[in-house]
Formats: structure tokens, sequence, C-alpha cells
């Protein structure tokens, strides 16, 4: 089983990584037009299930890869489609990183929704007008709100 990390050893891992970072979610959207989130334990807010993308790794497979360790679904690679870049600059100790959002609706292979290992505490579905208040006030939250809510899909800075 993998390591989990606090948030301050998240924080320090982070910035030891070259250059920008990239990480990519996915917003997995149900029949009722809400989307799942996940609380970390390291993390005093909720997201969408979401990592960094490793090397050699695409944006898209590293969302399909989070989701799986973070909901125990597996989702088919050719439901999942862009919802949005949103290139964000570090504050707070964090480092500038592009966000790579994507979106599918309800439509996995297999596997039911779980909170499968230590890292995470909880799972539940969300209606998209409670994404950014539940983000804690993340900016690419706040992104990702809007976008879902006028179903638009482009890239952002903030």
């Amino acid at each position: 089983m993998a390591r989990v990390f606090t948030k301050a050893e998240n924080q320090a891992w982070s910035k030891t990584l070259p250059g920008k970072m990239c990480s990519a979610c996915l917003a997995i959207i149900n029949e009722n037009n809400e989307v799942l989130m996940v609380k970390a334990g390291y993390k005093d807010h909720w997201t969408f299930p979401s990592g960094i993308v490793e090397e050699g790794e695409s944006p898209k497979s590293a969302a399909i890869r989070e989701t799986l360790e973070e909901t125990g679904l597996i989702v088919s690679d050719e439901h999942v489609k862009p919802l949005a870049i949103i290139y964000t600059t570090g504050k707070d100790g964090d480092r500038d990183r592009f966000n790579v959002g994507f979106a599918t609706q309800l439509k996995y292979t297999s596997g039911n929704i779980v909170v499968p290992n230590a890292e995470i505490e909880k799972v539940m579905w969300v209606a998209f007008d409670k994404v950014a208040e539940l983000s804690g006030g993340k900016r690419s939250y706040e992104e990702f709100q809007r976008i879902l809510l006028k179903d638009d899909d482009l890239y952002i800075e903030v």
C-alpha cells in the first residue's frame, strides 16, 4: 500500500519537482447533474479525483488512474472528454501549475464507489453550484464550477 503523506510533507515534496507542476482531475457527472468529489485526509478541502501527472504519463491517463486509486471506479477512456485547462500561479507555498480537467458522464467500466485507502476520507456526489465552496475557495475549482454550470470548456489563467 502506498504511503500517505501529511499536508506539510506533500507541500515539501511538490517544491522539489522541477519546473511547473501538472495535475489532472476527472469530474464524474451522474444522471442528477451532480459531480463526484473526494476528501483526502491531508487536505482541508474537497476535490475531484485528482493527482500529479507522473513522468511519461498523459494528463488523461493520470486522471483515470487517480479516479481508480481514490474511488475504486474503473473509467472507460473513450468516454473521458476535456473539461478545461486552468493555469494557476502559486501562492501559500504552492507552485505554479497546470490543472488539466476532464469530465465524463457516469459511464465507467466497472467498480463501486468506495474509499479504497487511507488517503481518502470521504467520497460524495455534489451539486455543481457547491463545487467551489467545498474546494475551500481554490481558484481552479471556482473556474471548474463556472464551466460545469455553463457547459463551457476552455483555457483559463487565474
